[in-house]
């Protein structure tokens, strides 16, 4: 099943790198930073949040910090993802166990209602592909559905903006990724209560705890 996912992603990736925003699936390192809030997570049913995705590479990770009682929400906008990771929930041992816990829906993060019944949102959206205003409508749609004290994580790969912005010829390309990263830092500059530099990941990233009622302004 690795390489098979590997090759789906990579042939997404290919085809909509702009959807997809990675040139590798997310490393098991990535994934254990992405999840190490929830790893140590109190005894207690919990409510998760996916977003984005893709082949399951991070999913793989937070199903081991899930048992009876929880749910997990997977929200995936690539159909051909979608029906991979449906697939790996009836096939694959570490995903029957907890497949009656998960569900994945076909369709943008933008169509969940807003209410707080999540304990943690991973997010692994690409927001270097985003509009500014759609980044940060994505963060007031996590603030919005995250219960109080609850955790948002979210990775950022190393200066992948600043080649973006290096190698792009148009003006207002450039402006917009500017736009998206003082987005972004006004949202760590707030709630930032972690942070983890992981390598060992194609490209080198960056991973996000915030709680949005951490406010340091």
């Amino acid at each position: 099943m690795h390489l098979s996912t590997n090759r789906i992603f990579l042939q997404r990736a290919a085809r909509d790198f702009k959807r997809t925003g990675a040139v590798a699936p997310s490393s098991r390192a990535l994934a254990q930073a992405m999840t190490r809030k929830l790893a140590s997570r109190p005894r207690s049913p919990l409510a998760i949040l996916e977003v984005g995705a893709g082949t399951g590479s991070i999913t793989q990770e937070i199903v081991k910090h899930i048992s009876e009682g929880d749910i997990l929400d997977v929200y995936e906008i690539d159909r051909r993802f979608t029906i991979l990771l449906r697939h790996r929930l009836r096939a694959e041992k570490k995903f029957q166990d907890v497949s009656s816990y998960v569900s994945v829906f076909n369709e943008p993060i933008e169509n969940i209602t807003r209410i707080p019944r999540y304990d943690y949102v991973i997010s692994c959206l690409p927001f270097t592909n985003f509009a500014p205003d759609a980044v940060r409508h994505i963060f007031e749609l996590y603030q919005a559905v995250l219960k109080p004290g609850g955790f948002c994580s979210f990775y950022e790969y190393i200066f992948v903006r600043k080649a973006v912005q290096m190698i792009s010829g148009s003006p207002a390309e450039r402006g917009r990724v500017s736009q998206v990263t003082q987005v972004v830092r006004e949202y760590i500059r707030k709630y930032a209560c972690g942070q983890e530099f992981i390598l060992r990941n194609l490209p080198p990233a960056m991973v996000y705890h915030v709680r949005f009622g951490d406010s340091r302004s």
